[in-house]
């Protein structure tokens, strides 16, 4: 089997944006349906309803726009094993040791037998193009809060919380959602 992960893994490897972690606007903004006083604890607890304490977390940016302590009190309170990519609110944590890894944009590849050759760009921006695009490599991107589409090429969209019912999707749900985006497209 060499480097094949068991197809289990697709259900454990999250990705999410834009939480928007204490901003006290961002319930308004986003018409997000809870209050602002009640958003983060809202917020907090549908994320771990999904993710599991050993499950891997990918943030495609904008996790707070707090200070990096009160910030990490509520990634300590998240389930999962954190991977940052960096959204235009991450400055007080672009050095936080809460994340496994920070990076501007990470290429996320995954191979199991269900999904063999799996090649995704994590972005907090949407892009027009990107690595390997040609070759159907996809993208994922936070950023936008549900407010641009970027799905007409097939190959990618905004993974935030916005678009999403306000959960984070796995792996295997992204692959799924990219193949009703490339089955739509014709």
């Amino acid at each position: 089997m060499g480097n094949l992960r068991k197809d289990i893994e697709a259900q454990r490897i999250w990705f999410s944006a834009d939480f928007h972690f204490l901003h006290t606007k961002i319930a308004d903004i986003c018409n997000r349906p809870i209050s602002t006083e009640e958003h983060d604890e809202w917020l907090l607890a549908r994320i771990n309803e999904r993710v599991g304490k050993k499950d891997e977390l990918y943030i495609l940016g904008d996790v707070s726009m707090a200070s990096k302590v009160r910030t990490e009190k509520i990634l300590h309170r998240m389930n999962g094993q954190k991977f940052l990519i960096l959204g235009n609110h991450d400055r007080s944590i672009r050095n936080s040791t809460i994340f496994n890894s920070i990076w501007q944009r990470r290429n996320f590849n995954f191979t199991s037998l269900s999904y063999p050759n799996i090649h995704i760009v994590l972005d907090h921006y949407p892009l027009a193009s990107w690595e390997r695009k040609v070759h159907g490599a996809f993208h994922l991107h936070g950023h936008t809060h549900a407010r641009f589409d970027n799905t007409k090429n097939g190959l990618s969209f905004d993974i935030g919380v916005d678009n999403n019912n306000y959960y984070p999707l796995n792996l295997e749900e992204v692959m799924d959602r990219f193949t009703k985006i490339s089955m739509n497209k014709f």
